[in-house]
């Protein structure tokens, strides 16, 4: 049945390419590394710090939206991001020099940071809460299926065409998505008057019970998952000798295995055992990507062991997101911002740190990196259980005022 314009289906729809496009732009950096490396005469641990780049403008600019969605409304966010983020990628294709790449990659983040506060709220506008959790799935699975199928499409095309050219298609996509949202993004009435209140939303999440070990867990999970993810490729080629395009079906395997780690979580969300459960899966799976490049054993062998271990720790994700619903009240976008605050922060601490690490001892102290984040994340996932097992007593929207 062709569902009209407007509808929660085409919403969902418009959301799952905006996850492809956006978590694409975000990963797609680790299959250019060496290319780039090569291009403006730099180390590769250097060129990381472009992966690290987008998300810091992504970090500040999600705390913003937050705010500025739950005020102004989702169509507004849902149209000016995939604009904004086709110019930063689109540019980058003209780039000249590192620090000109550098500009456009700061640029991209800054529209990319829209995609998970305006879109989870946007679910929880569209849908009611007992319908809620299908479509959060779909959005969660999207941002890891999208780097299945985007980052191998950029290593293939950086084969074709050389760097420039996954920019200039993943650009092009922000624009098709851009005129998508313009003809059918769902209108919302909203009401006169309205001010953003940037303090007081962010004051009445903060004072939620559980909210800020949740943000630091996360942060966390992103430096040890994201570490991996950009310095993966690298080490492939560098280590067993792979091209470019040859790292394609490894990078999806990896990312295949989140994928089905976040299906997994999904279904332990609602549990009363969670926290436990997950503070043991990211333990285990820091252990596991930290193998990776720490113990050289055959390439199909660290791909399993990278794979396996991005399954584990990615039973983390779609928990987070419940946790952090939970305990939002009705500010669910601000509280959304401030988690994706955190992962941003923990993502580019994860390139950039990974980087320095890189270049001071090399791969098997990026292991060990990843593994101790993994680790501390769990720990205080541990530490916190008593505050994060239970779902928040206050319904979302009744809290006191």
């Amino acid at each position: 049945m062709t569902q009209s314009p407007g509808s929660p289906k085409v919403l969902v729809a418009l959301l799952v390419l905006a996850a492809f496009l956006v978590t694409t732009a975000l990963l797609m950096m680790g299959p250019l590394l060496v290319a780039l490396a090569e291009a403006f005469n730099t180390s590769v641990a250097a060129a990381g710090q472009l992966a690290a780049a987008i998300n810091l403008t992504w970090a500040v600019t999600a705390l913003v939206a937050g705010p500025v969605s739950d005020t102004y409304g989702r169509r507004r966010v849902g149209l000016t991001r995939p604009l904004i983020m086709a110019v930063g990628i689109l540019g980058s294709v003209l780039a000249w020099s590192y620090g000109a790449l550098l500009a456009c990659r700061l640029l991209t983040g800054v529209r990319a940071a829209m995609i998970a506060p305006n879109g989870m709220a946007a679910i929880a506008d569209h849908f009611p809460p007992a319908q809620r959790g299908r479509p959060t799935s779909i959005l969660i699975g999207a941002m890891f299926l999208g780097p299945v199928f985007g980052i191998p499409l950029v290593a293939l095309l950086e084969d074709l065409g050389g760097w420039r050219l996954p920019f200039g298609v993943i650009g092009g996509l922000c624009l098709v998505l851009w005129g998508l949202s313009w003809v059918w993004w769902p209108r919302q009435a909203r009401s006169a008057g309205q001010r953003v209140a940037f303090l007081a939303r962010f004051t009445a999440v903060s004072r939620r019970a559980g909210i800020w070990p949740a943000l630091a867990a996360n942060a966390l999970y992103r430096m040890a998952g994201f570490g991996v993810l950009t310095y993966l490729a690298a080490f492939l080629m560098r280590t067993y000798g792979v091209q470019t395009r040859s790292t394609a079906l490894p990078l999806a395997l990896v990312l295949l295995g989140g994928m089905l780690g976040s299906l997994v979580g999904g279904s332990v969300a609602g549990r009363t055992w969670r926290i436990r459960g997950v503070a043991l899966a990211l333990t285990a799976g820091g252990v596991l990507v930290g193998s990776v490049f720490l113990v050289e054993v055959s390439l199909w062998l660290t791909v399993l062991l990278a794979s396996a271990g991005m399954l584990l720790a990615a039973v983390f994700e779609p928990i987070i997101w419940t946790l952090t619903a939970e305990l939002a009240g009705e500010s669910v976008a601000t509280a959304n911002g401030m988690l994706a605050f955190s992962t941003q922060l923990g993502s580019a601490l994860g390139a950039s740190a990974g980087g320095v690490i890189l270049a001071v001892g090399g791969f098997g102290f990026v292991g060990l990196f990843c593994l101790g984040a993994a680790v501390l994340a769990a720990l205080i996932l541990g530490q916190a259980g008593t505050s994060l097992s239970k779902p928040s007593l206050v319904p979302i929207g009744q809290e006191e005022r």
